[in-house]
């Protein structure tokens, strides 16, 4: 038997939040004196995990070079758009998956049809297992359960 695949996740991003940080610190010094000063962090998360962080100056210069911080993660391997490990397959979930779908079809955007020679499987947790029917590639009517199958158990360390 072909071994499933992760499917690229509905609606798949790199990154399902960006935040951007102030960050105090005291210093301390004998010469200029003690103050509290700032810089600011940008995190890049995936599924509640912090992927990328990068630290600048203050909240402005961050945000001027939020765009590039992406881009470099993405052009670096950070970024993902498939299934990762035990975590649920919906955009900004942190969830364990608890469902199993094995998809029956492949949907491009335009809506054309197509079959596929691997098992492509999704995963999601009990508050995003229902589906929908309003699209047809991540829609209820081209999902069948298998949860219940060994053959398609997820390996949380993938």
């Amino acid at each position: 038997m072909t071994k499933p695949w992760r499917d690229i996740k509905p609606n798949a991003q790199a990154f399902d939040e960006v935040k951007i940080r102030t960050i105090p610190r005291w210093k301390e010094s004998e010469l200029s004196g003690d103050e509290w000063r700032i810089s600011a962090v940008i995190e890049l998360l995936r599924n509640g995990r912090v992927i990328v962080t990068r630290s600048f100056r203050n909240v402005e210069m961050a945000c001027a070079y939020a765009s590039a911080v992406y881009y470099d993660a993405t052009d670096n391997g950070k970024a993902s758009f498939a299934g990762e490990g035990d975590i649920c397959d919906q955009e900004g979930c942190s969830e364990k998956a608890t469902i199993t779908y094995r998809k029956l079809a492949n949907y491009c955007n335009a809506g054309h049809k197509s079959e596929s020679q691997m098992i492509k499987i999704r995963c999601f947790c009990e508050k995003h297992r229902e589906r929908g029917n309003c699209g047809l590639d991540d829609a209820d009517r081209n999902y069948v359960n298998v949860s219940d199958k060994s053959e398609y158990t997820i390996d949380p360390e993938k």
